[in-house]
């Protein structure tokens, strides 16, 4: 194979490549199921040597047994892609650029870590306390009529708009993300999310499994080590698949397409055992049918091991007999 005809390769696994006509296929029929809903589409971009890079959201579901445990409290907050970088390769086609909000977020919080909350609220509401022309107090109180803010300058309004805005910005800094509605408090900071239910992490198809797995314990603020985890992906027929370390995510995922109703992508303990396909014709059948084909397994099981004893008991009398034949002519002619 050729450099050439290299590059044009995509790597999903040890096993599996694609080109870039199929990537941009599967890419199509992915967003066009998701239709108006653009934050769930996944984007095509590419990187500073040409290499083809997508980014979107990976839905990924809870499946583990053991129980997880919170942080007890939070870390400064680090954009996801300080921990996993990602090149700058959305900006030159018009898209989102990877980790841009998160930029912004950080602008925010490195504000915050200059100047104490205390001491800038104080200095906003010192700053606000009086009118710029007539130095009249201030009061929190809203105009009762809208006509009123046509006596303030633009100035003290834009000043008040500000305020909401820096507490706002708090009020999402302080926040954490909930597991379908768990919040963190000291009690509860160990529990096991329920099986099945569904959440979203960013990622790109630079990052492999454990990748992913590391951003999805950020997201939420797990303590719990990213080794004890693993991804799988479990196919409505019933087959249960382990991605290995160096898989991508979000490209099985695009190969299995956009519907959840033909695979799912779960995070499971690293120990769950793997199901075959040939043992997960057997699951979605009635208990009564299972029973019926374990009893007929278990008659075959029996024939077959009578079978076995009986040839071999067979061939075993045949080696004896022709033993003895040959010890009684060994007899007769010592004689």
């Amino acid at each position: 194979m050729t450099a050439h005809q290299c590059s044009s390769w995509i790597f999903v696994n040890e096993r599996t490549f694609i080109t870039r006509e199929q990537l941009n296929s599967l890419l199509k029929t992915y967003n066009i199921f998701y239709g108006n809903q653009t934050n769930l589409h996944i984007v095509y971009g590419q990187t500073e040597d040409g290499k083809p890079i997508v980014e979107g959201m990976l839905d990924i579901f809870w499946g583990v047994k053991r129980p997880i445990q919170l942080k007890i409290q939070d870390e400064k907050h680090i954009p996801s892609c300080t921990v996993l970088k990602s090149p700058d390769v959305f900006s030159k086609r018009g898209m989102t650029r990877w980790g841009e909000f998160d930029d912004l977020y950080h602008i925010s919080e490195l504000e915050r870590t200059q100047i104490p909350v205390s001491q800038a609220m104080n200095s906003q509401e010192d700053y606000l306390s009086y009118h710029n022309s007539t130095l009249k107090p201030h009061t929190d109180e809203e105009p009762e009529s809208p006509l009123l803010y046509r006596t303030m300058s633009e100035a003290t309004l834009v000043r008040k708009r500000t305020k909401h805005v820096m507490m706002d910005r708090k009020i999402r800094q302080d926040h954490r993300a909930s597991i379908n509605g768990h919040f963190y408090n000291h009690e509860t900071s160990i529990f096991t999310p329920a099986f099945g239910s569904e959440t979203k992490v960013r990622i790109n198809s630079n990052m492999k499994t454990e990748e992913v797995i590391k951003q999805l314990l950020q997201k939420f603020k797990i303590e719990n080590s990213a080794q004890d985890f693993a991804l799988y992906i479990i196919f409505a027929t019933g087959e249960q698949r382990r991605l290995k370390k160096t898989d991508i995510p979000l490209l099985h995922r695009l190969l299995q397409g956009p519907s959840k109703k033909n695979a799912r992508i779960f995070l499971m303990d690293k120990d769950t055992e793997e199901i075959s396909s040939d043992v997960a014709q057997y699951i979605n059948f009635h208990f009564s049918f299972l029973e019926s084909i374990l009893e007929k397994l278990n008659e075959e099981e029996k024939r077959e091991i009578q079978r076995i004893i009986t040839k071999f008991s067979t061939e075993k009398a045949i080696i004896l007999q022709y033993l003895q034949s040959k010890q009684v002519v060994k007899t007769e002619t010592t004689v």
